[in-house]
């Protein structure tokens, strides 16, 4: 197929504006020229055209260069545009196509983690989940991401009246916070949770309520938080499979793929992580 013709200028001013949004802040001329692979002198000329039209900007103290007003309205309108569970819908599919496994995708609800969209493995075993369902903030993957990636004031409340719950019906969960820390430390260290199902005959007392415990023994999961540009978690994207099927590694297949389709969404979304 033959590609289609382009203006030069265009791409190759493109990792100068590149470079000045992966920083932290005003860059000066040689960094921006190393970040974008040319010559001091040839970043420069394209800088000066950038500036002209709004899209650099260069500090008349220091002398570097950061985005301009325009930058920051082509930046603004493109947030405005964004249909955020459509492009959600899409790392979901991916997701499932490279693992093979159920995935699926949650946001807060009223009552916690909540799944709105959910995609079956094509293997003859299914997880039995259905769009709607609210997981459990102590045990579940999607669960214990919003736990540990949501602010506490809005999960605090929950999380002690599962709490409770998870002491009085005795069942294999944390049953205060001094249990549920370890996982919530482990959640962030990883930047995704993780559970490993167990087909435990022990299940058989766990009340009827208590549907998804009962459900994903035998299962393990992993999970993975989505930002938005502003740094607030909006979705956790999922994956569960078998126990035979999948690894319960944290390098592992299915928990790297979990890991970096979370981390394209939420840059899709305009997050940026801290540090870059």
């Amino acid at each position: 197929m033959e590609s289609k013709q382009g203006i030069q200028s265009v791409e190759v001013a493109a990792p100068i504006l590149r470079s000045l949004a992966d920083a932290n802040g005003p860059l000066p001329l040689s960094l921006i020229a190393k970040n974008a692979g040319m010559p001091a002198a040839k970043a420069h000329r394209y800088l000066v055209s950038l500036i002209r039209v709004g899209l650099v900007e260069q500090d008349a103290a220091s002398g570097l260069y950061d985005l301009g007003a325009m930058a920051l309205e082509l930046g603004l309108a493109a947030l405005g545009r964004m249909d955020g569970l459509k492009l959600a819908d899409e790392a979901l599919a991916s997701l499932r196509e490279a693992t093979g496994e159920t995935v699926a995708l949650a946001t807060w609800g009223n009552f916690g983690p909540t799944y709105i969209r959910l995609l079956q493995s094509r293997r003859a075993i299914t997880v039995n989940l259905q769009i709607g369902s609210v997981m459990p903030l102590t045990y579940t993957a999607s669960g214990l991401c919003f736990a540990a990636f949501m602010p506490a004031a809005e999960t605090q409340m929950l999380l002690n009246n599962e709490l409770a719950r998870n002491a009085l019906e005795n069942i294999d969960a944390p049953h205060d916070a001094a249990s549920l820390q370890p996982l919530l430390d482990e959640t962030r260290a990883h930047q995704m949770a993780r559970v490993i199902g167990k087909l435990d005959p022990a299940s058989a007392r766990i009340a009827p309520n208590r549907i998804a415990e009962r459900l994903l023994a035998g299962f393990h999961a992993f999970s993975a938080p989505v930002f938005n540009h502003v740094g607030q978690m909006q979705f956790a994207l999922t994956v569960v499979g078998a126990a035979a099927h999948i690894s319960a590694e944290w390098d592992g297949e299915i928990a790297q793929a979990t890991h970096r389709h979370a981390q394209a969404l939420s840059k899709r979304l305009g997050w940026r992580a801290e540090g870059i």
